[in-house]
């Protein structure tokens, strides 16, 4: 049985990748995690569609893995614009909530140390379905695909 070889799809741009081992020993100042909202049914149906992280630089990424990509994609999202286009073409019942999660368990430690980002590769190249951010003196975060959205967690080897 042959194993699925990732398509060009499957891995960061070098646009993309050259942006993130910038962030090499940038300090992390703050996460916004930025949900796509659905409350069409009793249970509310939320997606984490993308996450912002700011450096003490004032430099800030936002990554997404909405429906429009096939991995974690930089974007530099109009999240005004996108809620008003949502409002509009779901009447309401699609909003963006926008939620500072600096301060979550997972987050906090990490807060005001450095960052060095870690790729999981294939031949060579930065596969896009996750990457790591390991702090000094912190736990290491991974921010990876999920099934709906992206999914965060600390990273164990």
């Amino acid at each position: 049985m042959a194993l699925d070889r990732p398509e060009e799809s499957d891995f960061f741009l070098t646009d993309e990748l050259y942006q993130l081992t910038e962030l090499v020993n940038e300090t992390l100042a703050g996460v916004i995690y930025h949900y796509w909202v659905n409350t069409s049914n009793e249970q509310p149906f939320e997606v984490l569609d993308w996450i912002t992280l700011a450096f003490d630089s004032r430099r800030t990424i936002t990554l997404t893995a909405g429906l429009e990509t096939d991995g974690i994609k930089l974007v530099k999202p109009d999240f005004d614009a996108e809620g008003k286009r949502l409002n509009e073409e779901f009447k309401g019942l699609v909003t963006i909530e926008n939620r500072n999660v600096s301060n979550h368990e997972i987050w906090k430690d990490a807060l005001g140390k450095a960052i060095t980002p870690s790729f999981l590769k294939f031949e060579g190249r930065a596969l896009n379905d996750s990457f790591v951010l390991r702090f000094e003196d912190a736990d290491d975060v991974e921010i990876s695909l999920g099934l709906e959205g992206m999914e965060v967690d600390y990273y164990e080897e």
